[in-house]
């Protein structure tokens, strides 16, 4: 048609001198408000920021934040009194119960005792032609497997009751630790064994488990039953480690009541296993 006209298809085509003023300034204001918000944002990198670690991230590996762990055995600051000292033939006298003592802590012993065994009269050792089986028990009967520094029994009793105790004398402390630790090993295997004289059965053993002794001194206690001849007499049995030495004892119940009943007469075994850790304890002291 004449006289009409026609406007371009494509805005973009258009002269830009005809945008009108304020269109050109709104786009300018928006622009450099971006801008500024974008130099906010480069600022304060809020990705940047730490947070704490939880309990699986590698910062508790660092040596600040690592906890000590237990282990399998308690540590021992301050060695108990007595694990140090060093007793000969005559010091080692003192390790012995008296007579008094037993009469004070075991029931059996109230009417008195009388020593069946001084000092001196029993050697180290098995008799001679004795043996124990199995073979590898022999520490239960002997204590150690060579011949001690030095070595004592002694023993008392009376009609319902036996105790005998003996003191094995070490070279050193460190050599006593290696044979109670041998000895308490022997025992834990050893719940039965028997001694043969001259091809003959002697005494049989049966014994418990043994349990810790609790006191001053390391030591073991157990249950343990002596059979000679067709008799069975119950007892308990203790091993203690005073420095250089290994003390043993043996109380066995003679009552012909049942063996419960029996075993009451001598007390309990916490009673008797605390009596002789503290005739320790004194020989200990008198070492100064």
């Amino acid at each position: 048609m004449s006289g009409s006209t026609s406007l371009p298809a494509d805005p973009e085509g258009a002269d830009p001198s005809r945008v009108p003023p304020p269109a050109r300034g709104w786009w300018w204001l928006v622009g450099a408000l971006a801008a500024f918000a974008l130099l906010i944002l480069l600022v304060a990198e809020p990705w940047s920021v730490q947070t704490e670690p939880t309990p699986t991230e590698p910062a508790l590996s660092s040596p600040s934040a690592t906890l000590p762990q237990p282990s399998a055995t308690p540590s021992v600051s301050v060695a108990p009194p007595g694990s140090t000292e060093i007793f000969d033939a005559t010091t080692s006298l003192g390790l012995f119960v008296t007579a008094a003592d037993l009469v004070e802590d075991v029931p059996a012993a109230k009417p008195g005792v009388d020593e069946l065994v001084t000092s001196g009269q029993v050697p180290w050792g098995l008799p001679a032609g004795t043996v124990v089986e199995p073979a590898s028990c022999v520490l239960a009967v002997t204590v150690v497997g060579s011949p001690p520094s030095f070595f004592d029994v002694r023993g008392w009793g009376n009609p319902g009751m036996d105790f005998r105790q003996s003191v094995t004398v070490l070279p050193d402390p460190a050599a006593a630790q290696e044979a109670f630790r041998e000895l308490v090993t022997t025992i834990d295997a050893c719940p039965t064994y028997r001694e043969i004289a001259d091809g003959v059965d002697g005494a049989h053993w049966a014994a418990q488990p043994a349990i810790e002794g609790q006191g001053v001194y390391p030591s073991v206690v157990l249950r343990i039953d002596r059979t000679v001849d067709g008799t069975t007499v119950p007892g308990y049995q203790g091993r203690m480690l005073v420095g250089n030495t290994i003390v043993s004892w043996t109380a066995q119940a003679l009552s012909a009541e049942t063996p419960q009943a029996a075993l009451a007469t001598l007390g309990d075994p916490a009673s008797l296993s605390a009596m002789v850790q503290g005739r320790a304890q004194l020989a200990v002291r008198a070492l100064g």
